[in-house]
C-alpha cells in the first residue's frame, strides 16, 4: 500500500470527525467547567477529557447508555463510590473516543512504519480494545480503592466516635469530632461530613446513616449502620451496638488474611516453575555439563 493511500484514510477520516466535532460545538453541545468543578474528584484522565466528553455525552454516551441499562447502574454505582461527580454518560462517550483514536491512530502509525495491512489492522484493534475499557476499570479501580479504605479505616473511627460518646458528646458530636481530628483526605471522614451536613439540613440519624451505606455499597458498613439503626429503634446502648460492631469487623479482616496468607503457596508454584527453577537448574547443571565435558566423558555421552 502506497502513501497516497495512507492520505487518503488520514483525509477520510478527518473529513468525517472535524466536521462532527465543529457542529458539535457550533450548536452549543460543549459545556463549560462549572463553578465547583474541581471539587468533582475527577481522574486526570476525566479531568483533561472535559470538554470533549462533555460534547459527546448527550450524544454518543446517552446511547451507549441506553443500550446497556445493567452496565450503566453499576458504572453509576461505582462513580458514587469513588465520589466522582460524574455522569454515566461521560465514561461512555470517553470509551467511544478513546475506542476510536486507539484503533485509527495506532494503525496509521503501523501502516507508515510497516506498510503492512494485517499489522495495522491488528494493532488497531489490540489499542482499540484497551482504549474502549480504560475509562470503566479506572472508575472502577478507584472505586475499590475508596472502599478499601474507608473499611480500614472503620474500627478505628468506630472506636473514637464510641470513646467519645462515652466522654459525654452525643452521637452527632462524637462525629463531627472524629471528622475534626481525621485528615482531610480520609474517604471515611468525608462520607461522616456528608452524612453531618444531611443531619444539619433536617434528616434524623438513621436517614443519614441508610444514605451513608447506599453511598458506600458494602456489607460491612451496612452492617454497621443496621446495627446503629436497629440499636437505636430498640433504645439499646449505641456505644455498645458500636463496640461489637468493630470487634467483628475487625475479626472478618483477620480472617480475610488469613485466608489471602492461605493461598499463598499455591499461587506462588507458579512463578517458581517459570521463573526459578529453570534458573535454579541451569545454575547447578551448565557446570556440572561443563565438568563432564572437559574430564573426558563428554564422548561417551554423544
Amino acid at each position: 500500500m502506497g502513501n497516497s493511500h495512507i492520505a487518503i484514510y488520514v483525509i477520510v477520516f478527518l473529513a468525517v470527525f472535524v466536521p462532527y466535532a465543529f457542529l458539535q460545538m457550533c450548536l452549543g453541545t460543549r459545556k463549560s467547567k462549572p463553578e465547583d468543578f474541581d471539587s468533582w474528584n475527577l481522574p486526570p484522565l476525566f479531568k483533561h477529557f472535559y470538554w470533549l466528553t462533555s460534547m459527546l455525552a448527550d450524544s454518543v454516551g446517552v446511547k451507549m447508555a441506553e443500550l446497556q441499562p445493567v452496565r450503566t447502574a453499576k458504572i453509576r454505582t461505582q462513580l458514587v463510590q469513588a465520589s466522582i461527580k460524574l455522569p454515566a454518560e461521560h465514561v461512555y462517550a470517553l470509551e467511544a473516543f478513546m475506542a476510536i483514536f486507539g484503533t485509527i491512530v495506532p494503525a496509521i502509525l503501523v501502516l507508515l512504519i510497516t506498510n503492512r495491512v494485517g499489522y495495522a489492522v491488528g494493532a488497531g484493534l489490540l489499542c482499540g480494545i484497551l482504549g474502549l475499557m480504560t475509562p470503566s476499570m479506572k472508575v472502577a479501580k478507584l472505586a475499590e480503592d475508596r472502599i478499601t479504605a474507608i473499611i480500614h479505616s472503620l474500627p478505628f473511627a468506630i472506636d473514637l466516635i464510641g470513646a467519645a460518646m462515652r466522654s459525654g458528646l452525643d452521637f452527632s458530636a462524637a462525629i463531627r469530632y472524629y471528622v475534626n481530628t481525621e485528615n482531610k483526605s480520609n474517604p471515611l471522614a468525608i462520607e461522616f461530613g456528608v452524612m453531618l451536613k444531611q443531619m444539619e439540613l433536617g434528616k434524623n440519624r438513621i436517614e443519614a446513616l441508610e444514605d451513608m451505606a447506599r453511598r458506600i455499597e458494602s456489607d460491612d458498613f451496612t452492617s454497621f449502620a443496621g446495627a446503629v439503626a436497629h440499636g437505636t429503634e430498640i433504645g439499646a446502648s449505641i456505644v455498645e451496638t458500636m463496640k461489637v460492631q468493630a470487634e467483628e469487623m475487625r475479626r472478618a479482616r483477620f480472617n480475610i488474611a488469613e485466608r489471602k496468607a492461605a493461598r499463598a503457596p499455591s499461587i506462588m508454584i507458579l512463578p517458581i516453575a517459570v521463573f526459578i527453577m529453570p534458573a535454579i537448574f541451569i545454575v547447578i547443571g551448565i557446570p556440572v555439563l561443563l565438568k563432564i565435558s572437559s574430564s573426558g566423558l563428554g564422548g561417551l555421552m554423544k
